[in-house]
């Protein structure tokens, strides 16, 4: 082979290496770009679910509270309540929470029957209390 070819060769091949080594191409870059882009949409949309997540069992908690607190006044009355619905409001984690009571008879004379919901100010009637309680009462 003369030296021609030889240097020849040895210069393509050094361009070929030195290609090799120069960095990744446009395609090779988009494609990670891509990829990173799907990633962190998918960690993004997972952390925006767990924030409403923990904002609702907040809420939830609180209802529940609220609900457990008038369980705990009526049981705590001298006189047993009167059989029958009631509703009111109670202010609890600087919210103004509304509350429904059923009070019925139950088989046994002795016993009373109490249903507690719960709702927020927002919630309607079709959306369902946050926060369902059930007690009994002595009379």
């Amino acid at each position: 082979m003369s030296l021609r070819k030889r240097r020849a060769a040895r210069s393509s091949l050094w361009l070929v290496v030195r290609r090799r080594d120069a960095g990744f191409t446009l395609i090779e870059v988009l494609v990670a770009v891509a990829v990173l882009a799907i990633a962190m949409a998918a960690v993004i949309g997972a952390m925006a679910r767990q924030a409403s997540n923990a904002g609702y069992l907040k809420q939830k908690t609180v209802a529940m509270w609220v609900a457990h607190n008038r369980l705990a006044e009526l049981q705590l009355q001298t006189e047993p309540p009167d059989t029958g619905r009631s509703d009111g409001k109670a202010e609890m984690s600087g919210i103004e929470w509304r509350w429904d009571m059923a009070i019925v008879k139950t088989q046994d004379s002795r016993l009373l029957r109490v249903d507690i919901e719960v709702r927020s100010p927002t919630q309607t009637e079709k959306e369902g209390a946050l926060a369902q309680v059930t007690g009994f009462l002595a009379q």
